[in-house]
């Protein structure tokens, strides 16, 4: 029976996930860096040469999510001048929107990889953690939490390195919390670690946390101190794991890629956070993201069994706080802040919290089982009222449709709403408009007609319309544009942030009709004759 109720359990949790994140697979088109990580995956995995993105990304999860495209047999383009020069968005570009199999179905078929199998690994090391710690209440109350967490299953359903890295982390931590390790349970920790350095550079933290567990546990319970033995084997099996991504003769990649990320990620990069703006970030920019990007039911749930953990045995409190407390402390002193995707490691924990916050709750009684019920009904409708936008979904602590006014970038808006737009113009009759874009994915492919200004790209878009002087004039705008993140003047667009716009399309994406506001025609055709389109701009100006 206990077997039985276990894997319900992880099924409800897989379930559940899954078709919340299908909605968001099926409504949005590539994020940002998606096409380049497919890509490279692919040619990765049938060609083994680490040529495309290596000294981004490890290997592993891009391979990992591009295992579909193995049976849809894609173009390689192996002769294009994207390939041999290393253009990687331009490759990236080509092979998702130029290849023989239809862009949706090779995005689609590595999203739905990752959902499902990333999702179906991280419920089993939660359930399995939760059930060993406080029964089957906190089995079910951590499945539930992660079924209905947005952070993961947004950025799951997705082809990043996030998703199986935190899941990697996560089990890394659950198989060494087990109270009897055994060899076995060291060599499938240790692999599990070595993985999960080969799909993200980041992980290199996980070997430190790891360390300061081993040795918190070891001073509270000298039973509980490793042999030598027992640690050779857990580092033998990471690096046989890291080393076997890498098809054993690249290993040496790994180096030079970590080094590179280091050094990018030591020189910042442009991030806003509730109306300013920074190259070196906040201390308290993850701590906000968290705050207004997490379900609040989800986080007084994570509170009560946090809270209620701390007087657990001092053994088993090392693995419940250190290794996620010291990754999210670490990433507050990261001068990249780009999206809370970067603390995604926390929220298993935060989800394994919450399960041991249910079953506290549970053993209260009726009274106590009453306020659980609520607090899941308040988790899922927090979530469902926002489906299928998980991508910019926000707590109730932010008024709807106002999310930027604390986050951009990937928090918010990765390039992600062109289908919304282009569903919001086809209800419009379908006309051209000038659009100003953040993200790499192919506006035409999505049935666009419009005039590209001020994109945030690495690939170029020449557009594919000019305005029509006798129709309406139409300006669709990036979140992350209109608050000019990357624009060296962050006012550029901000005479359109007193303007009620059409049209929030996705989330991300707002609209404005300029058609009848002389002011607006006038700023936007000076915008546009300065980007070098003068007949566009005298159609804007109205002349």
């Amino acid at each position: 029976m206990r077997a039985a109720e276990t894997t319900a359990s992880i099924l409800f949790c897989v379930l559940s996930a899954s078709f919340l994140g299908l909605g968001s697979i099926r409504s949005t088109c590539a994020t940002y860096d998606e096409p380049v990580h497919l890509a490279a995956g692919y040619t990765d995995l049938v060609q083994g040469r680490y040529r495309l993105n290596a000294m981004d990304h490890p290997p592993l999860a891009e391979m990992w999510a591009a295992l579909p495209l193995l049976a849809l047999r894609p173009n390689r383009f192996s002769d294009h001048p994207a390939w041999l020069d290393g253009r990687v968005y331009h490759y990236g570009d080509l092979f998702l929107y130029k290849n023989r199999v239809p862009a949706e179905r090779l995005l689609g078929a590595a999203r739905i990889w990752n959902l499902a199998t990333l999702t179906a690994l991280l419920a089993c090391a939660l359930v399995l953690w939760a059930r060993r710690l406080e029964g089957a209440p906190a089995a079910w109350g951590a499945a539930g939490a992660l079924g209905f967490c947005v952070p993961w299953f947004s950025n799951a359903a997705l082809v990043t390195t996030d998703g199986l890295s935190t899941a990697l982390f996560f089990a890394t931590c659950a198989l060494l919390a087990s109270p009897r390790r055994t060899p076995l349970i060291w060599a499938m920790a240790g692999a599990a670690a070595g993985a999960a350095l080969a799909a993200k550079f980041n992980m290199i933290l996980l070997p430190v946390l790891v360390g300061c567990a081993l040795a918190a546990e070891a001073r509270m319970d000298l039973s509980r101190r490793p042999r030598p033995g027992e640690l050779a084997l857990f580092f033998a099996a990471a690096l046989l794991a890291l080393a076997a991504a890498y098809r054993f003769t690249f290993v040496g990649l790994y180096a030079g890629g970590l080094s590179a990320t280091l050094s990018r990620l030591s020189e910042g990069r442009g991030a806003y956070l509730h109306g300013r703006y920074s190259d070196s970030g906040w201390l308290w920019y993850f701590p906000a993201a968290v705050l207004v990007k997490t379900p609040l039911a989800l986080l007084a749930l994570g509170g009560l069994g946090a809270w209620a953990s701390l007087r657990r045995p001092c053994a088993q409190a090392a693995w419940l706080f250190l290794p996620p407390l010291g990754y999210f402390l670490a990433a507050l002193t990261s001068k990249t802040q780009i999206g809370y995707r970067h603390v995604l490691p926390f929220y298993p924990f935060l989800c394994l919290w919450a399960g041991l916050g249910a079953a506290r709750l549970w053993d209260l009684g009726a009274k106590g089982r009453a306020v659980l019920a609520a607090a899941g009904l308040w988790l899922a409708v927090s979530v469902g009222r926002n489906h299928p936008r998980h991508l910019s979904y926000f707590n109730e602590f932010v008024r709807s449709g106002r999310g930027h006014d604390w986050l951009a970038d990937s928090n918010l808006d990765w390039g992600q709403d062109l289908p919304a737009l282009a569903r919001e113009l086809a209800l419009r009759g379908n006309p051209p408009l000038v659009l100003s874009y953040f993200g790499s994915a192919d506006p035409q492919a999505h049935g666009l007609r419009y005039v590209p200004l001020l994109f945030m790209t690495n690939t170029e878009r020449a557009g594919n319309a000019s305005l029509d002087p006798r129709g309406a004039l139409l300006f669709a705008v990036s979140v992350t544009n209109l608050l000019g993140v990357y624009f060296r003047d962050h006012a550029l667009l901000a005479w359109l942030r007193d303007r009620r716009p059409v049209a929030l399309c996705g989330g991300s994406i707002f609209l404005y009709d300029l058609t009848a506001d002389r002011e607006g025609r006038a700023r936007l055709a000076d915008l546009l004759a300065a980007s070098g389109r003068p007949g566009d701009a005298r159609v804007a100006a109205g002349r």
